[in-house]
């Protein structure tokens, strides 16, 4: 039987669950390990049991399989995280879908998903500027540069600070350089106020952009304000603790570990990023030669083994999509103004995501995925290991999707980091 505990966090971040996690915290201080997971975009409650189940019993069943030894005294304690990340139904990669305006593609982009989008946007917003968005777009299949602007201005002012606290929003050209980017794959340049003025614009595009960036954000405040206490008060001398998180999920361990200062005397054991949806430049010391660091910089520094980010071309969220929604925001997960007005149309040397693309301004190990059995290099000098999931294993990609991550790949990816 699996000593699994589910915590819940609300979307301010904090937890709701506070009687089962004493329960979690008690059974996590007697545990010689403990593994906690958090998903990424679009889970339910019942997903998250399901999943993080799965896992496990997958994970269970592949040490039995290849009789791997597990350390003496193992005690193991899992604990899932659930937290507010559903609310538009999404195609079977489960990723944010930011590239689909055509209603004919999927009955998951029509009038029900633009509603949900509005009503996810808007969560929070005063009554008076929700109406004003809601009077823009209501009814309205495509927006005028003018209304555009209008519209991409509402949005701007109600753009949340990041966990980071080093928050600079881009402004209103980013949006609709952005914007035309996922409508029509246009190449932007310089001239973009004049560009645009003839070019209409469809109402849903800037809603995916701006459901991806707050659920980015609040993946972000689920991994400070909830995990990041979690781990303070679960954490002591001679406990392993392996943090496991799927596309956003991996952005909320980033941010536990980033927020948790106890981890500089007492470190997480691992950390697996499953497709991490976050900045590529998310672990450097110096982000393009700003002179910054950036957001997750100190985190290699709190695990005790290299952390290991699962990339594929066959993510197509992450890998196509990801650097077009947030160009010009997060940058390098610390929103720093580092581009210049000549960037390239759709710049994945700077904005692609860490589970697309290699990652930069960090020593690496650049490692293709393993077939179970086959043992990973564990580096110690290298701080990250890139697994690249686009090369075949027994006749198909190893990572085929953005939701291809809980299958023996990674079960043994997570051994290789787990074990003694």
């Amino acid at each position: 039987m699996l000593d699994l505990y589910l915590l819940r966090f609300g979307k301010d971040g904090r937890l709701e669950s506070p009687t089962t996690a004493k329960l979690a915290v008690d059974a996590a201080r007697a545990a010689s390990d403990v593994f906690i997971f958090s998903h990424g975009w679009n889970n339910t409650y019942g997903d998250a049991l399901h999943n993080y189940t799965r896992f496990a019993e997958g994970f269970i069943a592949q040490r039995a399989e290849f009789q791997l030894a597990v350390p003496q005294g193992y005690r193991p304690v899992l604990i899932g995280i659930v937290w507010p990340s559903t609310w538009f139904v999404l195609n079977s990669e489960m990723g944010p879908i930011i590239s689909v305006l055509d209603d004919s593609v999927s009955d998951h982009t029509g009038s029900g998903a633009t509603e949900a989008m509005l009503s996810e946007v808007t969560d929070g917003w005063e009554a008076e500027t929700r109406v004003h968005l809601l009077d823009l777009v209501d009814g309205v299949d495509r927006l005028t540069s003018a209304e555009a602007r209008e519209m991409a201005a509402i949005i701007l002012d109600q753009w949340p600070v990041d966990d980071d606290g080093l928050s600079a929003q881009p402004d209103i050209e980013n949006i609709l350089d952005a914007w035309k980017e996922i409508e029509g794959g246009e190449q932007s340049s310089n001239g973009l106020a004049d560009a645009t003025e003839s070019v209409s614009f469809d109402p849903r595009g800037l809603l995916r952009m701006a459901s991806v960036w707050k659920m980015k954000g609040r993946a972000g405040e689920v991994g400070k304000l909830g995990v990041g206490p979690l781990l303070t008060r679960i954490a002591k001398p001679g406990l392993r603790i392996h943090l496991i998180g799927h596309s956003f999920g991996a952005r909320v361990m980033l941010s536990a570990v980033a927020h948790c200062p106890l981890l500089d005397d007492h470190p997480v054991q691992s950390l697996l990023l499953l497709q991490p949806a976050v900045n590529r430049w998310c672990f450097a010391r110096d982000v393009a030669t700003s002179g910054r660091a950036a957001g997750y910089a100190m985190v290699p520094d709190r695990v005790v083994r290299p952390i290991m980010a699962t990339r594929s071309d066959f993510d197509q969220p992450l890998h196509d999509f990801f650097h077009h929604a947030l160009r010009g925001d997060n940058f390098a997960e610390f929103n720093a103004a580092v581009r210049a007005d000549t960037d390239a149309w759709g710049n994945t040397d700077k904005y692609g995501a860490l589970g697309g693309y290699r990652p930069h301004g960090i020593a690496f190990t650049d490692e293709t995925a393993k077939k179970p059995g086959t043992k990973y290099k564990l580096n110690a000098d290298a701080r990250v290991i890139s697994i690249d999931g686009s090369g075949a294993i027994d006749g198909k990609a190893a990572i085929a999707d953005h939701g291809d991550v809980n299958t023996p790949v990674t079960w043994w990816a997570l051994h290789n980091l787990a074990a003694e």
